[in-house]
């Protein structure tokens, strides 16, 4: 099947093909995923940020899930970022990630995490909006 892409709109492509976008600043990165977030995808995005050279210049991530419609994630999912994230850790040393959610539901998966990653090099925090995150990191 031939799927023609100009007459899809243009927040369509972006959830179906790019449920995420980063915003490298200066001292960090602005990661915000929309449409219906599968697991994969944060495993896979988090991948492509440890390969990335900047990643060894930066001291924080905010993770922005405000304006996702839709996850297909469990605790078990959170374990698995958790470990891997304890890995590049061990080379990494210190970095602040900062989970922004605004659903219940999302509340306890990042929870599930943060948990997880308590006594680790990565700390992690939980917040309602990007701006209290800021605070936080910065």
């Amino acid at each position: 099947m031939i799927i023609n892409i100009a007459r899809i709109p243009v927040i369509e492509i972006k959830n179906h093909f790019m449920p995420h976008t980063n915003t490298w600043e200066k001292k960090g990165i602005l990661r915000k995923f929309t449409g219906n977030i599968q697991p994969e995808e944060i495993l896979s995005s988090n991948f492509a940020l440890h390969e990335h050279p900047g990643f060894a210049k930066i001291a924080y991530i905010i993770n922005d899930f405000t304006e996702i419609s839709g996850v297909s994630l469990d605790a078990s999912h959170t374990k698995i970022y958790a470990a891997t994230d304890d890995i590049i850790s061990e080379t990494k040393g210190k970095f602040n990630i900062a989970i922004v959610v605004n659903q219940d539901s999302l509340l306890e998966l990042a929870n599930s995490y943060r948990s997880e990653m308590k006594n680790r090099y990565f700390k992690c925090e939980i917040f309602k909006t990007v701006e209290e995150a800021r605070k936080w990191v910065e």
